[in-house]
């Protein structure tokens, strides 16, 4: 995994300083409990102790990137775990991902987990999940403008989207269906992190077959 800063990043900060290290310390346990587990329910309530000290933690960015970087890192420990991924592919976390066609200039862009193979400072993809901690209509159309370029280079890759609050309608998910091979809650009141496991893993098959 490439992300230059990670959640236990955003711990020691808030460890180093005396009016958040009891809130660091409390966040380094939960975070150490759920990279164990991997249940949702203990990675739940990490984010929501992050949630909670909203005011404490400080700076909007901070706070923000802190909540996405996590999820990004339970999605790819949960994807490792739990995938049986064949050895001449890798799971990928925050790198950059191949969205030009290979007769054209290669152009690469970021993107959250990729399951593919590694091509010098990129990823060919055949799987990339894109992990939004509150999906509206806004981060949507976001979602959909890149798996619209990933699947116009390389239209056999299947694109998923995760979350753990939904802000939009049941319609407007309808509508991007045509470019969202899965769209997944992750959260204890409809849970269908086993369903979102079953669908990367029957893509690996389905690709690899």
């Amino acid at each position: 995994m490439t992300r230059l800063k990670k959640p236990i990043n955003y711990i020691e900060e808030l460890l180093k300083k005396p009016e958040t290290r009891t809130l660091g310390e409390k966040l380094q346990r939960k975070y150490h409990k759920w990279i164990k587990s991997l249940k949702i329910e203990d990675f739940c309530s990490f984010i929501n102790l992050i949630e909670e000290n909203k005011q404490l933690i400080g700076v909007a960015q901070f706070f923000g990137k802190f909540r996405a970087y996590s999820l990004e890192e339970y999605v790819y420990r949960l994807l490792r775990e739990k995938c049986h991924i064949p050895e001449r592919l890798g799971i990928y976390w925050g790198e950059k991902c191949l969205i030009s066609k290979s007769n054209k200039a290669e152009y690469c862009m970021e993107a959250d987990i990729i399951i593919g193979e590694k091509l010098g400072d990129c990823v060919k993809p055949r799987i990339v999940v894109d992990a939004k901690v509150e999906l509206d209509a806004s981060r949507l159309k976001t979602a959909i403008g890149t798996f619209m370029l990933i699947k116009q280079a390389h239209p056999n890759v299947k694109c998923f989207l995760v979350y753990l609050k939904r802000e939009l309608n049941n319609i407007l998910l309808h509508l991007a269906s045509p470019w969202v091979d899965g769209i997944h809650c992750l959260h204890p009141k409809l849970d269908e992190t086993r369903l979102f496991i079953e669908s990367v893993q029957s893509c690996i098959f389905s690709q690899v077959t």
